[in-house]
C-alpha cells in the first residue's frame, strides 16, 4: 500500500478542492464604459476544460467537485480506479484529531463534507459509510491458552486479554467509508450526472505554450486539450520534472492484512486503536482495526 508525504488517503481531505474549484470560475472582464446588453453566448460561456491526471480518491474527488461546478472535465488513469492506496486504505475519518495543528481547520470541514456526500449518495448503502465508536486498548499476549480476561464494554467480538480501554471517538467525531466503493461510486455519479470523461491511459508529459498548460499528452501520442491541469498522482507526481524540481513526492509502505470474520452480522461499528506487547517482550505494536460493513475488516501496522 502507498502513501504519499501529504495527508494519508485514510483521512480523506476532500475540502481541499474548494480553491481548486475557485480557479475553474470565468474572470469578470472590468471596463470603462458600460458594456453592452449580454448576448446568448456571454450568458452561456464555454466551460473550462480540465484534465484530471489519476484516478484514485483524491483525483475522482477533484473531477467530481469540479464537473459539479460546470467544468469539462476529463479523468485519466493508468490502469483502473482506487487501484492502489485509494482502494486499499481503512477509509478512517476523523473530525477533532488534527485540533490544535495547521490541518485542524481542513479535516473537520471534510468530515462534515463526507456526512453530507453520504446524504447525497446514500452513503450508507452504496459505499459502506457509517459512524464509529473508536476505542484505545492495550493486550499484552500472555503465550498461553486461556488466561484471556475479558473486559467490559468491549466489542462482542473482541477477545483477549485487553485493559486501558479508553473510547478517542464517539459516533459524532469518527466515522469510515470503504474507500475503493466511495472512489467508484462518486466517479459513477460523476460520469452519470456531469458528464465526466475517463480515458485509460498513461500520462507521458503535460504540455506547457506560452507559459500555461494547454494539454496532457498519453503514452502513444494522443493528445487531450485541456485549459487546466490537475496532477493527482500520489507518490508517482514527483516523476514529473516540473514538480520534482519544487518538491519531493515520495511513497511509504505499510502493510495490512484482511481478515473474514465468521459471523459478520456480529461485527458492531467500532473501530481499534492498539497497543500490542508480544509474549516474548520488545516494544509494543500498534495495530488499527477497522471493521466493515460487508463483514471484512483491514488491519493496517
Amino acid at each position: 500500500m502507498l502513501a504519499t508525504s501529504l495527508p494519508s488517503p485514510t483521512t480523506f481531505t476532500l475540502s481541499s478542492l474548494i480553491q481548486t474549484f475557485k480557479k475553474t470560475k470565468t474572470t469578470p472582464v472590468h471596463c470603462s464604459s458600460p458594456p453592452p446588453p449580454p448576448s446568448p453566448s456571454f450568458m452561456d460561456p464555454q466551460p473550462k476544460r480540465v484534465a484530471v491526471c489519476g484516478g484514485g480518491v483524491i483525483g475522482v474527488c477533484t473531477a467530481y467537485f469540479l464537473a459539479k461546478k460546470g467544468a469539462a472535465v476529463t479523468l485519466i488513469e493508468k490502469s483502473s480506479v482506487a487501484c492502489a492506496a485509494s482502494g486499499k486504505s481503512g477509509g478512517f475519518l476523523a473530525l477533532d484529531w488534527c485540533d490544535g495543528g495547521p490541518l485542524s481547520s481542513l479535516a473537520r470541514a471534510s468530515f462534515n463534507l463526507h456526512r453530507s456526500l453520504a446524504e447525497e449518495l446514500n452513503g450508507t448503502e452504496s459505499y459502506g459509510y457509517r459512524p464509529l465508536t473508536t476505542l484505545s486498548l492495550t493486550i499484552t499476549e500472555s503465550g498461553k491458552q486461556g488466561q484471556s480476561s475479558r473486559v467490559q464494554n468491549l466489542p462482542s467480538w473482541v477477545d483477549g486479554p485487553a485493559r486501558d480501554l479508553r473510547a478517542i471517538g464517539s459516533t459524532e467525531t469518527t466515522a469510515q467509508v470503504h474507500p475503493q466503493m466511495f472512489t467508484k461510486t462518486l466517479l459513477s455519479k460523476a460520469v452519470e450526472k456531469y458528464g465526466v470523461e475517463v480515458v485509460i491511459g498513461k500520462v507521458e508529459s503535460v504540455g506547457v505554450e506560452g507559459g500555461r498548460v494547454d494539454s496532457v499528452v498519453l503514452e502513444g501520442g494522443r493528445v487531450i486539450e485541456s485549459d487546466s491541469v490537475v496532477l493527482a498522482l500520489g507518490p508517482w507526481s514527483g516523476k514529473f520534472e516540473m514538480l520534482s524540481s519544487l518538491f519531493r513526492v515520495y511513497g511509504l509502505r505499510a502493510h495490512s492484512i484482511v481478515l473474514e470474520p465468521k459471523e459478520p452480522d456480529a461485527i458492531t461499528p467500532h473501530a481499534l486503536f492498539l497497543s500490542y506487547y508480544p509474549a516474548q517482550g520488545g516494544k509494543p505494536m500498534d495495530p488499527e482495526v477497522y471493521p466493515r460493513p460487508s463483514g471484512i475488516f483491514l488491519t493496517p501496522f
